[in-house]
């Protein structure tokens, strides 16, 4: 075959495989997120009423722990997160409301990128929250990023890549 014209764009390079910097990653950028929130801010059904006694980073490594799920579930979570402040602006990532959106992008990206996921019962425990109130989450999360969860491979590596530079840059 002839090779392309130079007006077609090459071909997207594939994703690549995904380490423990993403995770280090993710907990640093939420962090980096939830210092620069503003206050006051306009109370969603993210946010708690007083900022958890666990940090960011210690509530990501229980996820970690128990969710068992693949590391591109990871930089999925931070993908819903980003895309949910971006379409609603009301919603602010802080240190009311990051372990909550933390927990409910977590679960999202696992239910639809893995194979083998748990049930919310499971998901709720890990996370400190009664089922009621994370099936509440998880719903309203889906509303608000108008239930499109699929992300294109060259949206992953860029994230991907955010989290990898955000773990080389917390050493």
């Amino acid at each position: 075959l002839p090779p392309p014209p130079p007006s077609e764009a090459p071909p997207a390079k594939p994703p690549q495989a995904c380490s423990e910097q993403v995770v280090v990653g993710l907990a640093t950028a939420l962090e980096h997120m939830a210092a620069l929130a503003t206050k006051p801010e306009a109370m969603t059904c993210f946010h708690c009423v007083r900022p958890p006694a666990v940090s960011v980073r210690d509530y990501l490594g229980r996820i970690r722990k128990f969710f068992g799920c693949t590391l591109e579930c990871y930089v999925l979570g931070l993908v819903y997160i980003d895309r949910l402040i971006k379409l609603r602006p009301n919603v602010v990532v802080s240190t009311l409301s990051c372990h909550r959106l933390l927990l409910c992008s977590m679960v999202l990206a696992a239910k639809f990128h893995d194979d083998c996921f748990y049930s919310n019962s499971f998901y709720a425990k890990v996370g400190g929250l009664k089922i009621e109130e994370l099936n509440g989450l998880e719903r309203k999360m889906l509303q608000l990023l108008d239930y499109k969860l699929l992300v294109q491979p060259e949206e992953f590596e860029l994230y991907r890549e955010i989290l990898c530079k955000a773990a080389a840059g917390n050493k």
